[in-house]
């Protein structure tokens, strides 16, 4: 009977997935899927057993289960473990050099250094005379400030509208990701064909919350392939853990040829093909539904159809929702600010801080240049 209710359903339902739900047991659980040991890829037999308890664990594990994994939960953590924190009420933040970005300044401070030392040199250990410089610097300095203070703050303000729009964006996935799942939960109990069991519906609906759950997951690692634990195989396919069975890991997992050539990771892509996959079936069932003598009228039949259009009409618009999102952060992610802007605010910034260096160094000696360096 399961083998001739999936035969005229789309792809989704004869994926290893359903096929792995429709062999979810009652049975009592142990603590044989407390851990999933990452696979040696030098090693086939290896490999396979690992494959094999994963899947035993996928189908063992209810979807809640899957979702509080601890395993997967310490693999997420892992990856966000440098994201930096701070105590808003604290001013201790000030003498933190955690989070400053000294690998791009490093260059500019050694030439600020050099400088102080070269000028310094001249002005008290040569034949220059040093008030007369100084003296002529006060009327480049002063017209230099306010174009770089405006800069600055400008500069300073674009970085926080980034921050909250990609929060904002971050944030309308998970609340859509909420919502989509309510939704499912509700479409599946209310939208049962004639010739669908409640455990079939049931098995769909797990399905499609597992691939809700992986989309974050597919998401961030997309906009952030830099990172170490994005790029290592085995921290990205314990952050899924057993939301998925070893063949549907494998197909997120699995980068793909570009038009350039070059491998490239689409696994949002993938994951929302599944869950419109899903979201199709869910909403129409599996087309072999009868015709209207079934149903006992040609109203049942339109209701039913009307019914499942609504459903999917709001599935899909809930689907394009996260889509947009996702888009939205990687607008953020791969637009640096104009080249126009950028240029003029370092090449001002270079000449106030050369020129203020200079001024520093002149009226107050040697002992003036750890505070200039340290201020610049």
């Amino acid at each position: 009977e399961h083998k001739s209710s999936l035969i005229e359903y789309p792809r989704i339902l004869t994926t290893n997935t359903m096929t792995e739900l429709q062999s979810l047991t009652t049975a009592s659980r142990d603590d044989n899927y407390k851990s999933i040991i990452p696979a040696d890829d030098n090693d086939d037999d290896h490999e396979a057993q690992q494959s094999e308890r994963n899947n035993n664990t996928y189908r063992t594990l209810s979807t809640l289960e899957a979702i509080l994994y601890q395993p997967r939960l310490d693999a997420l953590l892992e990856c966000d473990a440098n994201i930096i924190s701070y105590e808003p009420f604290s001013f201790s933040m000030v003498f933190r050099s955690e989070g400053r970005n000294f690998a791009m300044i490093r260059g500019p401070l050694l030439g600020l250094l050099l400088w102080d030392i070269c000028w310094a040199c001249l002005l008290f250990e040569g034949d220059v005379d040093g008030p007369g410089v100084i003296s002529s610097l006060d009327g480049l300095i002063s017209p230099l400030l306010t174009p770089v203070s405006f800069l600055l703050v400008f500069r300073l303000g674009r970085a926080a509208v980034r921050f909250w729009d990609s929060r904002a964006a971050f944030g309308k996935l998970v609340e859509i990701c909420r919502d989509i799942a309510s939704t499912a939960a509700v479409a599946c109990k209310h939208n049962k064909h004639s010739n669908s069991s409640s455990s079939n519906w049931g098995l769909l609906h797990d399905d499609f919350a597992r691939w809700v759950c992986v989309f974050p997951i597919a998401t961030k690692n997309f906009l952030r392939p830099d990172l170490s634990c994005a790029k290592d195989g085995t921290t990205r396919r314990g952050e899924i853990g057993p939301l998925l069975s070893e063949e549907d890991a494998r197909e997120v997992l699995t980068p793909v040829k570009n038009g350039g050539g070059s491998m490239e990771f689409i696994a949002p892509i993938h994951v929302l093909d599944r869950l419109r996959e899903c979201a199709y079936v869910l909403s129409f069932g599996n087309g072999s539904d009868g015709g209207a003598s079934d149903r006992g009228s040609e109203t049942v039949q339109l209701l039913q159809t009307q019914k499942g259009t609504a459903i999917y009409r709001q599935l899909s618009g809930q689907i394009d929702t996260l889509n947009g999102a996702w888009g939205a952060m990687e607008r953020i992610a791969a637009t640096p600010l104009p080249f126009v802007y950028v240029v003029h605010l370092r090449t001002f910034l270079l000449l106030y801080l050369f020129l203020w260096n200079l001024q520093g160094v002149g009226s107050n000696g040697w002992k003036s240049i750890p505070a200039l360096l340290a201020a610049s």
